[in-house]
């Protein structure tokens, strides 16, 4: 039986007096699927792990992480590199005191990150990213010296006493194991993370134009890139948004919204559609939860849904936050 599985980047959040961007919105496709198929929470976090797509997109692609998983390896194969043999892997990021990207001092980190040590290889990757590997991990220079260069280089705002920029280490940590195949197609922006990991784990990787990952990405590509590798009889096709990730650590709450408005109308209505047609399973699940308002990531169990041949009908009709409270936790997105 063919397979897809539509995630949805950071789309589940934590419900509160303002509700959350599922509830925000009456979502079509996504209730009539739920209305025919099982309504569940996947604990796609494991316990003593932070929340994050190098957790949650491996462990939903079936290898479930039993420690700290190596952001810079996976950003390395997304961007197709390849780091020495032996060598320690970090990713860097440069950003505000509360989280918020802060590309804009990207060069001046940099230079920064380039003078700490001649045996480590620095590298940008795109926006406030950068990748560190060498024989150890690295010291990162002190945040009063990134601010004084910003600001000899002209980049405003570094002298706030409430804003010191500060760089982000992410650790080294396991690699996701290579347990796909050619029979796996996952179709997402280049150079994302879940392209890095769709490459570590064996999977071929399509890029439709026009995915950028970021919000105005063009979902409906994806759905036609999807159809035609089901119809062309692909086993399993993955189809990864990140956008509304993305509005998450953007603090947009409303461009969230709008993304997942997309999704339910111009990725999931022609996908159940087809689901009909050939007879296939369809999952939508999140990789972790995004608070909009605070851009921080969520480790409670995702509202999920599954649906197709052999799956019995389960749970609310409704796929909110709210709606499966008390609903079983399952370990993956095919579990009914």
């Amino acid at each position: 039986m063919q397979r897809i599985l539509v995630i949805p980047d950071g789309l589940a959040e934590t419900p509160g007096p303002l509700g959350t961007t599922l509830s925000s919105f009456t979502p079509v496709a996504l209730n009539a699927i739920a209305r025919r198929g099982a309504v569940r929470r996947v604990a796609t976090t494991p316990e003593g792990l932070a929340p994050g797509s190098e957790v949650g997109l491996p462990l939903l692609l079936g290898w479930p992480p039993s420690g700290v998983v190596s952001r810079g390896r996976i950003d390395a194969a997304a961007h197709g590199l390849t780091e020495p043999a032996g060598a320690v892997v970090h990713r860097v990021d440069v950003r505000h005191d509360d989280g918020r990207p802060w590309p804009e001092l990207a060069p001046t980190a940099l230079s920064l990150l380039h003078g700490l040590d001649e045996a480590l290889h620095v590298q940008h990757l795109e926006g406030h990213r950068m990748l560190v590997w060498g024989h150890r991990d690295p010291t990162l220079p002190r945040r009063l010296d990134l601010d004084d260069l910003g600001a000899a280089n002209g980049v405003e705002g570094t002298h706030d006493p409430d804003d010191l920029p500060r760089f982000q280490l992410w650790p080294d940590g396991e690699t996701p194991m290579p347990i796909l195949d050619s029979d796996t197609v996952v179709v997402c922006a280049p150079r994302s993370t879940m392209a890095g990991v769709a490459r570590l784990m064996g999977a071929e990787v399509v890029h439709p134009s026009g995915a950028t990952g970021r919000p105005g990405t063009d979902i409906a590509a994806k759905a036609r890139a999807a159809t035609s590798l089901l119809r062309d009889g692909i086993h399993t096709v993955v189809v990864h948004v990140g956008s509304t990730d993305e509005a998450s650590h953007a603090r947009d709450p409303q461009a969230k919204r709008l993304e997942a408005q997309k999704i339910d109308r111009d990725l999931l209505a022609p996908l159940a559609a087809l689901v009909l047609d050939l007879g296939a399973r369809l999952a939508v699940c999140p990789d972790h939860g995004t608070d909009p308002r605070t851009g921080v990531h969520l480790g409670a169990p995702v509202p999920a849904v599954v649906w197709g041949p052999g799956v019995r009908a389960s749970g609310p009709n409704v796929v909110t936050e709210e709606s499966v409270a008390h609903e079983p936790v399952v370990a993956g997105p095919w579990d009914a």
